[in-house]
């Protein structure tokens, strides 16, 4: 059993063939995870360009079992991103520990943190069921295999979920003394499509300042927001973000979007084929991605007010929806989502390694 470091062009595209050769008996894959890959693999976007990115080979008799990328920036953790391998690994998954260990003395790290794809834009966790259900936009999918051999190897895990829910379900559980507190307090207004690059910034400010303090968490400036988002300026429109004004300044946002999976070939992504489909074709759900409030508004219902007036504007066109991840120690946004509702969508687990 060796580690091999993947350096060279030859060995960057025997990564990606790695990922389609593990998926290619599998209905379910699409490979709209391997941009994000491929950011880091040839550190594309500023993010990519600023951490430090090693990504390594476990190879057992001239055979690639395992493959991953370490991930540094400046946050206490390096993650350990877009991880792969091949059935029954548990002995590879064992060798990683150590090397991650050795890693973490060696940038004088707190812990490796397991299933964040090098900052949690890019997706987080392992999906632990409903490998029969196809999955969603901007969340993550994985062979069933993969859980079930890291649950028995890595010492901590922690689980996130998604929630499905029902418009008017949904609708019925808010409280209307907290809505008209907030909807006379706040203005509301659609991001600017004329002025995307100067929403974007402020999205991407305002995501730093509202998220900072949430687990597994690495910044990413405005700049490199706008450098993501940018990417979907295609299929975006004004009201997939809405921002809650205070005194002429924006202090809070909501974003969501159609589920654009429901529209993508399988195994891979024929582009032109999804934008035809975009502009012809209704997807059936919308994915609540992310929510932020300034920590000076958090305690004012703002957050609450803003799904609310999402879910009331996209009712007609998505009756049905689901949430991003939500960590199950996030206790108020898990109250928040088991109340509002009808049920857990998925279930992803993530894996944490401490140094000795």
């Amino acid at each position: 059993m060796i580690i091999r470091e993947v350096k060279t062009k030859k060995e960057k595209k025997e990564y990606i063939d790695f990922i389609y050769k593990l998926y290619e008996n599998d209905k379910k894959y699409c490979d709209m995870n391997i941009t994000f890959v491929k950011n880091f693999l040839y550190k594309k976007d500023s993010f990519a360009k600023r951490c430090e990115v090693l990504p390594i080979f476990i190879e057992d008799n001239d055979e690639i079992k395992l493959e991953c990328m370490f991930i540094v920036d400046t946050s206490d953790e390096i993650k350990l991103s877009f991880l792969e391998f091949k059935k029954n690994s548990k002995k590879y998954l064992k060798e990683l520990i150590k090397y991650s260990k050795k890693l973490l003395k060696q940038f004088d790290k707190k812990k490796v943190i397991v299933g964040v794809n090098g900052q949690v834009s890019y997706g987080l966790g392992f999906l632990t069921n409903e490998y029969n259900r196809d999955f969603e936009f901007n969340s993550n999918y994985n062979l069933d295999y993969y859980t079930k051999e890291m649950d028995e190897v890595f010492p901590v895990i922690k689980k996130a979920f998604s929630y499905n829910y029902k418009a008017t379900n949904s609708l019925s559980f808010f409280d209307q003394n907290i809505l008209d507190n907030v909807y006379s307090n706040y203005e509301f207004r659609y991001f600017d499509m004329k002025h995307f690059k100067r929403d974007m910034l402020i999205f991407g400010n305002l995501c730093h300042k509202s998220l900072k303090g949430t687990p597994y968490y690495s910044k990413k400036t405005p700049y490199e927001m706008y450098e993501l988002m940018k990417q979907i300026r295609f299929i975006m429109k004004k009201e997939d973000i809405i921002f809650a004004m205070k005194d002429g300044k924006e202090v809070g946002y909501v974003y969501t979007h159609p589920d654009y999976a429901e529209l993508f070939d399988r195994p891979k992504l024929n582009y032109i084929k999804f934008y035809f489909r975009f502009l012809f074709k209704k997807t059936k759900n919308v994915i609540y991605n992310v929510i932020g409030v300034l920590p000076e508004h958090q305690l004012s219902g703002l957050a609450i007010a803003l799904i609310h007036k999402s879910i009331l504007l996209r009712q007609e066109q998505y009756p049905y929806g689901s949430s991003s991840f939500i960590l199950e120690d996030n206790i108020p946004s898990t109250k928040l989502c088991r109340k509002l509702s009808i049920g857990i969508n998925k279930e992803y687990h993530l894996y944490e390694i401490d140094g000795d």
